[in-house]
Order: C-alpha cells, then sequence, then structure tokens
C-alpha cells in the first residue's frame, strides 16, 4: 500500500480509537483513502488505515458496517491471498474505518502501466488471485451458516502484489466486503448507490441484481486477465458513463489476444479460458474458480519447458512436469497388496511409494477396525499439509476421513521430514503426481488390502509441496525434529476445526451437484417418457 504522496489532510496527524496514529496518506480511490498509522498498542508497529466516502448516518448502517468487516476479517484469516483486517471503528465525524496489515509493494495498476505481463508472471499472479476467491466463495461460518461471499469489485487497484523477504512476492486481494455494505446503502438511487468500477463490472452487476453470485466476480476476473496479457481493456467506449459501459460488457464482444496484441502468443485452452469468463450470460462462464485454477495448471503443464530464444516471457516454471494419469497404477492393482510383516497389526497408518514401469506412485496404507472402514467408505476425505519451515523443513501430512458427528471423524496423521530421502521422495511424489490411494486393511483380517479410495490434492496444495522442498534444500534446522513435531502437533490441534468447516463445505456442495445432477436426470427422463 505504498504509492501517493503526502498531501494536506485533516487525517493526518490524528489518532484514531486513541490508538492508531495516523502519519501518512498513501493511497486514495471512490470508496475512501488509505493511510500509513502507527498502532501505538503495540510499539508504534505500521498499519494501515482505511478511511471510507460516506458517514454512518444511523444504527442500523453501522451494524452494517460492522458485518462486512466481520467478513473481511475472517476471510483474512482463512487465506493469505486476503488482506487480513485487524480492526475497525468510527472517526470523531462518525466516519467508518478499518484498520488492515501494513503491505508494502504495488498494486496491480501500477504495474500494468508499465507493460503487460509476460505469461509466467501472469500465471503466477493470476492463480493466487484464484486462491483468495476461490477461498472466499467457499465462505464463510456465521450463526452456524455458510455464506459465499462475492467480491463486486475485482480491479488491478484491488489487486496487490505484497514483497515479503521470506516468502517471495505473495498477491493479497483488498476491499472484500466493503462494496457490498457500500452498494446496499438504503435511500438512493442507482446512479447514486453503484458501486463497482465501471470497466471490470458484470453485466448482471451493472443491471441491479442483487443476488449476485460467485460467477460475477469470474466475469471481472476475466477483463482483469485480458489487461495482464494485453495491457489493453477488451472493450472500448466513447465516454466513461454508466451507459456506455453496460453496453460494453452486455453487446460488444471480446477480441482474441492476439487482435490486441500480436506480439502474445496464448496457448488456445488459456485463449478459451478468457473467452467464457467474459461470456454475457452467467451461465456460459465457469461456475466456479475451480475450473479457472484446473485450466491455469495445464497451461502451466503445457509451458513447462518450453523457452522462448528471446526468454522474454514463457520461462521455466517451478509447478511439476506432467501430471501422472492414474491408470498407472489402478485402484484394482492396490487391491493385491498384502500388509508389510514389518508392521505391527494395530491401528496405525504410514506412506508408501509403490514403483511402476514409469515412476513411483504414492499411497498411504491404513489399519482401521473393519466396522469403520465401511463407515467411511461413501464419505468425503480430506488432505491437509502444515509447516513451519522457518525453524525445521517438516510436514505434517494429514489425510481425514470426515463424519457430519466431529468426534465420529478419523484422523490419519504422519510427519514427513523432509531432511531425509524418503520424506522428500514421498514429498515429491505427491506434488508430481496430484493424487494418492488411500489403502484401507481391516483390524480383523488385516492379510490384504480390503478397499481402496483415491485422493486428489489441489493445484495450491501441490504448488505449496514444491516450494517447501526448494526451501528444504537451504533451510537451516533451529530446532530438533522432536521439536518440530511438537510444534507441528499444537498447529495441527488449532486447526482442526478449520479443516471440519471446510470439509462440511464441501459435503454440501457435492450434495447439492447431486441434487442438481438427479433433477436434471429426471427431467431428461419424463421428457423421453411423454414422447414414447
Amino acid at each position: 500500500m505504498v504509492g501517493q504522496k503526502s498531501e494536506l489532510d485533516d487525517y493526518i496527524g490524528q489518532c484514531l480509537n486513541n490508538r492508531y496514529l495516523i502519519r501518512d496518506l498513501i493511497g486514495k480511490g471512490g470508496m475512501g483513502r488509505v493511510y500509513l498509522a502507527e498502532d501505538t498498542a503495540k510499539g508504534g508497529m505500521p498499519i494501515a488505515v482505511k478511511i471510507l466516502s460516506l458517514n454512518l448516518a444511523n444504527q442500523q448502517m453501522s451494524q452494517r458496517f460492522a458485518r462486512e468487516i466481520f467478513i473481511g476479517a475472517q476471510l483474512g484469516r482463512k487465506s493469505k491471498h486476503i488482506v487480513r483486517i485487524l480492526s475497525y471503528g468510527v472517526t470523531d465525524d462518525k466516519t467508518p474505518f478499518y484498520v488492515m496489515e501494513y503491505l508494502q509493494g504495488k498494486n496491480l495498476k501500477q504495474i500494468l502501466k508499465i507493460k503487460p505481463l509476460t505469461i509466467s508472471k501472469f500465471l503466477q499472479i493470476c492463480n493466487q488471485i484464484c486462491l483468495g476467491l476461490q477461498c472466499a466463495h467457499q465462505g464463510i461460518s456465521h450463526k452456524g451458516e455458510i455464506y459465499p461471499i462475492v467480491h463486486r469489485d475485482i480491479k488491478p487497484e484491488n489487486i496487490f502484489i505484497s514483497e515479503d523477504s521470506k516468502q517471495g512476492e505473495i498477491v493479497k486481494i483488498l476491499d472484500f466486503g466493503i462494496a457490498k455494505f457500500l452498494t446496499e446503502r438504503s435511500g438512493m438511487t442507482l446512479t447514486d448507490s453503484f458501486i463497482g468500477s465501471l470497466p471490470y463490472c458484470s453485466p448482471e452487476h451493472m443491471e441491479g441484481r442483487k443476488l449476485l453470485d460467485v460467477r460475477s466476480d469470474i466475469y471481472s476476473l476475466g477483463v482483469l486477465m485480458f489487461e495482464m496479457l494485453t495491457g489493453k481493456h477488451p472493450f472500448q467506449t466513447k465516454s466513461n458513463s454508466f451507459g456506455t459501459w453496460y453496453q460494453a460488457h452486455r453487446f460488444q464482444m471480446p477480441p482474441t489476444v492476439e487482435e490486441i496484441n500480436p506480439q502474445v502468443k496464448v496457448p488456445q485452452i488459456l485463449e478459451k479460458l478468457l473467452m467464457s469468463c467474459l461470456a454475457k450470460e452467467v451461465s456460459d462462464r465457469p461456475q466456479n474458480i475451480n475450473k479457472i485454477l484446473e485450466d491455469l495448471e495445464k497451461v502451466n503443464i503445457q509451458l513447462k519447458d518450453v523457452i522462448p530464444s528471446n526468454g522474454s516471457d514463457i520461462v521455466n516454471l517451478s509447478f511439476p512436469v506432467q501430471l501422472v494419469p492414474a491408470t498407472l497404477l489402478s485402484e484394482q492393482e492396490c487391491l493385491q497388496k498384502n500388509w508389510p510383516k514389518n508392521k505391527p497389526i494395530a491401528p496405525i497408518g504410514f506412506p508408501h511409494l509403490l514403483h511402476t514401469t514409469q515412476r513411483p506412485i504414492p499411497t498411504f496404507w491404513a489399519m482401521l477396525p473393519k466396522q469403520e472402514i465401511t463407515r467411511f467408505l461413501d464419505k468425503i476425505h480430506g488432505t491437509e499439509f502444515i509447516s513451519k519451515m522457518n525453524v525445521y523443513p517438516m510436514l505434517l501430512w494429514v489425510t481425514v476421513l470426515y463424519d457430519a458427528e466431529p468426534s465420529m471423524t478419523k484422523w490419519l496423521p504422519y510427519f514427513l521430514d523432509l531432511k531425509d530421502n524418503k520424506g522428500q521422495n514421498i514429498a515429491r511424489g505427491l506434488a508430481e503426481v496430484g493424487y494418492y490411494h488411500l489403502l484401507f486393511f481391516p483390524l480383523e483380517d488385516p492379510t490384504r488390502c480390503s478397499h481402496v479410495t483415491t485422493l486428489n490434492l489441489t493445484a495450491s496444495q501441490r504448488q505449496q509441496l514444491v516450494d517447501w522442498l526448494e526451501i528444504s534444500q537451504q533451510s537451516k534446522e533451529l530446532i530438533s525434529p522432536n521439536q518440530a513435531k511438537n510444534i507441528l502437533k499444537t498447529e495441527y490441534e488449532k486447526l482442526k476445526l478449520d479443516i471440519l468447516q471446510n470439509l462440511a463445505i464441501h459435503q454440501k456442495s457435492e450434495r447439492e451437484s447431486l441434487k442438481n445432477w438427479m433433477n436434471k436426470f429426471l427431467e431428461i427422463f419424463l421428457k423421453f417418457v411423454s414422447r414414447h
């Protein structure tokens, strides 16, 4: 949040809530002004304060503002790609403000002013934007309910590239919840109350539809992605009025990347992704961020070893070379495996690399009572990785057999020490293959594997594993392996509730998808019956 020069400003020098000392103006826009400030309660720690461009006229508006800030604060805790909100309040003249982590770097608008992004840089930044949006769209818990969060104002100014000395460049999405709060102000006309940046708004957003869903953000992301690659907006207007932008978003067909900038050559799958995100009709766009992440991963894989002669655009990416087909080791083959003789007959779990003619495939073997295995066969399973790489290169790999009753959920944790070859090989296998087979052995009849299921890793988990493997090569052990395990165990216990909530969201989504599929099937079946 660095950029604008200081100017005369009534807030500079004030101490908001007797705690936040305003030092300098560092940014301003349609929603308000951002200041560099000090948190006097924390020894002058630098923070950013955003003071909004409106007054809270009544208690109802104050409560709504507090609710949206609460949403933003939850999201910042869930994803490192959403700016963290630390606190909020109102100034003496009833103007709302909120306190954020202070970031050093540039927003995407400042970066794109210089030149478009190379494809490799585009993929790095876009992937992180999608991870932040994915977290928000999956929703947050409020009073026992899960609420998907739509940003409503995705634009270059709200994408910040933060420079972190330890983790390198991290993309952060700004202003979650605020657009919705400002849009919902009562007693205003559409023109007065419309909040959003006209060049990036979806057609349905401009039409004033109240029930915007995640596909509105996907449209804005499409405009943003096009601009990131070409340096230009996909639509041209003669003025900046609401009407001309609405005509462009609703009726203008977007050009191809090559039509705008012949120097930029993008893979066909990426061109197709851009056009689908920019579809006029909501139903023609990708239905969720997961689909976009999958396509970006495919582009990553295609471009892995392609390095042009000028070295200016496509570079060697850090993502795994290729996704190994699941057919290399079928679940049927896993059913032929026997429990190792050197392992006790007891409820334990451990990872094992099974070799094929092409490469080793990661698996996890678990011995459980037969009744438990049966209970979890049709349930949702999840995978989590926990690490503290800054103190010791070790991962806690957790396989979760989910049950809606938390006490019935089964946790299968295992430590991977990235300082030894076994841990490195398993982590590398997981990153490169992108899935692992989970083999169940019944405690009552442990001779042979009785059931197998396959768990897929997300694109972000695979990239995390790649990053951790790279870090482990240079990291120094500040503590012993046993101390590292104790730290990870503590962190693991803290995260269990969040993991269960995420799995509950996933289960609900799967049930809704199944219900929609069944309804569609029934509709087709009834049409068939009526014709015959």
